[in-house]
């Protein structure tokens, strides 16, 4: 096609003028995209500073009711009501603090504001705390819990996140105990590698879980038995983040279970890097934020 002159600056000025409109619609755009990641940063930083300062309305008031209890158990030795009492009090709270810490620690996962810290743990005592910590609970239920350890369980040392550990442990020690058969039985044993892999094991001898369901259970706030008279209790978070918090270490979970025959989890977790303080040391769990509860 043959175009004049005039023609031909016609047809370039239409397409300037095109190209001029393009770019300034997409100069909109990209202002309306930075305008829009501002207000998620702000929306972020906003949620961070939420999540902290609630963290702390409610940790501040949580823990004197906890002290309290265990001052009130401290007075009333060798009233059994006045002993009875503070227990009950000091297992509620302390599971309504367990609860909070796991709905804390869903909610960084998913902002992605989890990293390791690690330090040297003495496995055994902090074990030993946290089984401790779940007699009242297992009594409900006339549940046995079996702590198996090493010979050398003196030496039992372990170099991971002692925060994180603990919140994995809790949760399957609660969902063994959930899970349990009245009069039953939980069993926890762990070893250390010559690789300083830490395992640990955590069986029940309840109801068990179908193969078809055994995937499922990992799954945020999914359970298996629902509606409104669903006989155990939960939120269906517990698991899902032991599962985040055990690859987050770096470690793996895999569980063993048949319908009627109880389940045995599996944790295992690769020792990582003290990154702040090469003498960072737990001993007997006294940096692990379960540990006052045992005063309760």
């Amino acid at each position: 096609m043959n175009l004049t002159d005039d023609e031909l600056i016609q047809e370039l000025s239409k397409r300037f003028a095109q190209s001029r409109k393009a770019f300034s619609d997409l100069s909109v755009v990209n202002r309306k995209l930075l305008e829009m990641n501002e207000r998620l940063e702000r929306s972020e930083s906003l949620k961070s500073n939420f999540l902290s300062n609630i963290r702390n309305e409610i940790n501040n008031p949580l823990n004197a009711i906890m002290g309290l209890a265990g001052e009130l158990a401290i007075l009333g030795a060798g009233n059994e009501e006045i002993a009875s009492l503070s227990s009950l009090i000091g297992a509620e709270a302390n599971n309504l603090d367990f609860q909070l810490r796991n709905i804390f620690m869903a909610a960084e996962l998913e902002a992605g504001e989890v990293n390791p810290r690690c330090v040297k743990i003495h496995v055994a005592s902090a074990l030993r705390d946290m089984v401790d910590s779940f007699h009242h609970t297992a009594a409900k239920k006339n549940v046995s819990l079996n702590l198996l350890f090493p010979e050398q369980e003196h030496e039992f040392l372990a170099v991971t996140d002692s925060e994180k550990f603990q919140i994995i442990i809790y949760n399957l020690l609660a969902n063994a105990i959930e899970y349990s058969n009245d009069e039953g039985l939980v069993e926890v044993s762990c070893s250390v590698g010559a690789d300083g892999c830490l395992r640990i094991s955590v069986q029940d001898h309840g109801i068990g879980i179908a193969p078809e369901d055994q995937q499922r259970i990992f799954d945020r706030f999914v359970q298996l038995d629902t509606g409104t008279t669903r006989p155990h209790l939960g939120h269906g978070l517990g698991l899902s983040i032991t599962k985040a918090l055990v690859e987050l270490l770096q470690g793996s979970i895999s569980l063993n279970s048949s319908p009627g025959e109880g389940t045995l989890f599996i944790v295992t977790i690769p020792p990582c890097s003290i990154m702040d303080d090469e003498d960072s040391f737990s001993e007997a769990g006294n940096l692990f934020f379960f540990d006052d509860l045992k005063e309760a």
